[in-house]
């Protein structure tokens, strides 16, 4: 598959649907039937997931995820079970696929408590009907009134399939929070937004800006960080500025106190609604020393940004807080390294082109490891000074102390 199709199937804008069962269960011809030829390998190893895109629709393109078998008595053993249970933590939806005809009750009962104590939305796919009675299957019917019957030999399974994954799917979006929040503008305000030099950050995060900002009924003014200064003289008012974190630096000293200013990371972070665990996670910053260890993360897909901000700036500028010796390690992709509890500190990217649930299950696996985390808008705005004041614009009854 060639770059382009990758990045097709990883787009952050995609929910992410996960499938997972044991040996037999024919998790992975449901996969191939939904995926077609988009489907590759995310890794050497055939325990890797596979990915593909599948079309839903109303609901659009999703990113479709097979995973290892549950119980496949590999030599990865534990490690195996791990890694496909971080990748079910990430889903929008988990397909939880089993044989009717070997349906084990208290593996089904353990695996539901796991996926609601996790918040995860799943759908219980029995399979293999073809081969089951019918008797069997009008009793599972009413015991399990909101699971799914299929089999891949039947045709018309899979549209069936189909149809209620885009259900689901467009339930989740209508419930899920706007970009933009509601009060931080109304219509007619003059929101003035400051975009990336050609080939900086993705350019479908500025369009969405754009969108949602307009759909609010604000004029929006976009221009190049370098006219700053000028546009705030040429305007007779400015509501709001959004400005990319990197830039705090030199945006603090441009735009007047009296005018809001925010970032796109921020506003990220108060969508996923784990803003206030990387507002405190900031503040850990203040404790490092040379004898501190910290993890930056990066998930996104585009990197001549983040490359930038995470290996160069917000390195330099942590060891010039901490020290030179302050160890900094990175870690790239969907996953989290292991033992993340020996981190002071996790510095997780914005997460534009990450899913909402990949950000949030990366937060919770911190949360439990005890481990303060924040993203990069919270930590430059933090390094810049910035941190109470782009704070105070999307939380104006928790002033943030710098």
């Amino acid at each position: 598959m060639k770059h382009n199709q990758h990045s097709a199937v990883l787009d952050g804008n995609n929910r992410h649907i996960v499938l997972f069962g044991k040996q037999g269960s024919g998790k992975t011809s449901i996969f191939q039937s939904l995926a077609g030829e988009s489907a590759y390998h995310t890794g050497t190893s055939k325990y890797n997931p596979v990915v593909g895109l599948c079309r839903l629709g109303r609901a659009g393109n999703v990113t479709l995820i097979d995973t290892a078998a549950l119980n496949d008595t590999s030599e990865l053993g534990d490690e195996q079970v791990r890694r496909t249970l971080n990748i079910i933590r990430r889903a929008d939806i988990a397909i939880y696929v089993v044989n009717l005809q070997e349906f084990d009750r208290e593996a089904y009962r353990r695996d539901h408590e796991w996926l609601k104590r996790n918040m995860i939305p799943y759908l219980l796919a029995f399979n293999h009907c073809d081969e089951a009675y019918a008797g069997a299957i009008a009793q599972f019917k009413t015991e399990f009134p909101d699971a799914i019957f299929i089999s891949t030999q039947t045709p018309g399974s899979i549209s069936l399939l189909r149809a209620r994954l885009s259900q689901m799917v467009r339930a989740i979006s209508a419930q899920e929070a706007p970009l933009i929040p509601e009060g931080l503008v109304k219509q007619g305000d003059y929101v003035l937004l400051l975009m990336s030099p050609t080939g900086g950050a993705p350019v479908r995060n500025e369009h969405q800006m754009i969108t949602q900002l307009i759909r609010l009924g604000a004029r929006v003014v976009a221009i190049e960080e370098r006219n700053l200064e000028q546009t705030l003289q040429e305007m007779q008012r400015v509501d709001l500025v959004i400005a990319y974190a990197r830039s705090f630096s030199m945006v603090r000293d441009i735009v007047p106190e009296h005018i809001p200013i925010t970032s796109y990371s921020l506003l990220y972070g108060l969508q996923t609604g784990e803003l206030d665990t990387f507002l405190e996670g900031a503040k850990a910053i203040a404790s490092l020393n040379k004898d501190s260890r910290v993890l930056i993360a990066e998930g996104c897909m585009h990197s001549s940004m983040h490359r930038d901000i995470g290996r160069v700036k917000i390195p330099r500028a942590l060891r010039r807080l901490a020290g030179e010796e302050l160890r900094i390690d990175y870690s790239f992709g969907l996953e989290l390294p292991e033992k993340i509890e020996k981190y002071d500190l996790v510095i997780h990217c914005s997460g534009c082109s990450m899913t909402q649930r990949s950000v949030q299950a990366r937060v919770e696996t911190c949360r439990e490891a005890g481990v303060p985390i924040a993203n990069y808008g919270t930590v430059l705005a933090a390094l810049s000074g910035m941190l109470g004041r782009c704070a105070a614009v999307l939380k104006p009854e928790e002033k943030t102390e710098e």
